[in-house]
């Protein structure tokens, strides 16, 4: 179930300017929200007093009350209620003023239609999740993980039983978790239950995928730069960190710092920052393995190995097949607008023999092939698509490739990020180093490994 399956989400909108809420009014109506909006902060505060919204977006330089103000009447109202920050002064001082006072997040003008809507459907989840009441007794918190839990965690397997076990014992507290298991089994998913399910549920929970961050903008995007990383940002929240191991070693002791200290230095401001966040990874590789290597920091794997999941692959918990064919269809219906769909026998049988090495995520997609090709409402074995059935060898091995394919891109990437920085610093290292928003230390060990000459 997600949020937004619960209720239609209202949004409150303040801003002193009125083409200002006409705007956020018109963008967020058209995706399905219930949308009030105010050019007075008194008005909007008593309209907050008689009815409940799950959003308020508000500037933040407003007269007669400003959006700090405003922050602070309404968690006096309503305690948890996120609160987005509009402004088009966007410093980073107040930006993190905002966000530590209690804000959800912080945008400025002029924004993106996609980026306004994504950061409020992020606050309309939390919200909405919260409602549904995540504290209590153990009994509680089980109906609860029945309430929000998404198809992952559908079956019988005593594998995927394990992992609900351990989900339920670890979401309330403030532990590490370090989710292992294979590309598409699950884990970011299952990170979300564990936000979802804990007292940090109404904070945010912000996603870093280390794999697809060149490690250049990976120190940017963790602990920040010209803009707020999103370790500062999650403060009082979670911060999931997908593909951990392919932090580099220089960014992995910052990390290991941080579990220590519950600080770091920010790369730009120099200057100490304390945050509260719990740290969620992920990894697909073996850690043990990658440590004995010298890939991995053997101090980071003890931190982040404090309550280990394995979470299994398809082909492990391949009983639950059904179960999640069932589960994943009715997504399907209402994504494709179908109703009644189901596996006949004989293709449950054929997909139960796959070795399904994109686990499920490649039979979501598989699912919706086949609830596509169908003519009716049963899925049978004429619906499989063809290229599953006659190149399953080809397809493992493509998948087995593609994690070297992209490494060996991102390598390229970086390559000429740096070297076409380096020119135009003149071969100037700590000039380049500051231009492309990285420390001068970490510019070196990259040049080193990917043997650029300087």
């Amino acid at each position: 179930m997600s949020a937004t399956d619960i209720m239609t989400a209202k949004i409150l909108v303040v801003d002193d300017e009125k083409n200002i809420v006409t705007v956020l009014k018109a963008i967020l109506e058209k995706r399905g929200f219930s949308v009030e909006g105010f050019t007075s902060p008194r008005e909007a505060l008593s309209r907050l007093e008689k009815e409940e919204f799950d959003v308020v977006v508000t500037d933040l330089y407003m007269p007669d009350l400003d959006g700090m103000a405003l922050l602070s009447e309404i968690h006096r109202l309503h305690s948890g209620l996120p609160v987005v920050m509009i402004t088009a002064f966007g410093t980073v001082d107040s930006a993190v003023d905002a966000i530590k006072k209690g804000a959800f997040d912080y945008v400025t003008k002029p924004f993106e239609q996609s980026e306004i809507v994504s950061v409020v459907q992020k606050a309309v989840n939390t919200r909405q999740f919260s409602k549904i009441g995540l504290k209590g007794d153990a009994k509680t918190k089980e109906s609860n993980l029945a309430a929000i839990d998404s198809y992952i965690l559908k079956g019988s397997s005593s594998s995927i039983s394990q992992v609900a076990e351990k989900i339920s014992k670890i979401a309330s507290t403030p532990s590490v978790v370090l989710l292992k298991g294979e590309v598409g089994s699950g884990k970011e998913v299952l990170a979300e239950e564990i936000h979802f399910l804990s007292t940090r549920a109404y904070q945010p929970l912000l996603k870093v995928n280390c794999e697809a961050v060149t490690s250049l903008n990976l120190e940017t995007e963790v602990f920040g730069g010209q803009k707020i990383g999103k370790l500062e940002m999650a403060h009082k929240g979670s911060l999931y960190l997908d593909e951990v191991s392919e932090m580099s070693l220089e960014l992995q002791h910052k990390l290991f710092d941080f579990l220590e200290s519950g600080s770091f230095e920010h790369p730009l401001r120099n200057e100490k920052i304390t945050v509260d966040v719990r740290i969620i990874a992920s990894t697909s590789k073996d850690l043990l393995s990658e440590v004995r290597a010298g890939n991995f920091r053997e101090d980071l794997y003890y931190k982040l190995n404090v309550f280990p999941i394995e979470v299994p692959s398809l082909k492990e918990r391949i009983s639950d097949l059904s179960d999640l064919s069932v589960a994943i269809l009715e997504k399907l219906e209402k994504k494709l607008h179908r109703s009644g769909l189901q596996l006949e026998n004989k293709a449950l049988k054929i997909l139960s023999e796959y070795s399904w090495p994109g686990n499920l995520r490649q039979l979501e997609q598989v699912l919706e092939r086949m609830v596509i090709n169908s003519k009716g409402s049963v899925l049978l074995e004429a619906d499989i698509p063809k290229d599953m059935l006659s190149d399953r060898a080809q397809m493992e091995e493509d998948h087995h490739n593609f994690r070297e394919v992209i490494r060996k891109r991102t390598q390229n990437l970086e390559r000429e990020l740096i070297e076409k920085a380096m020119s135009e610093m003149e071969g100037n290292v700590t000039r380049t180093a500051e231009y492309l928003g990285i420390s001068r230390k970490g510019l070196q060990l990259k040049i080193k490994e990917l043997g650029i000459k300087n």
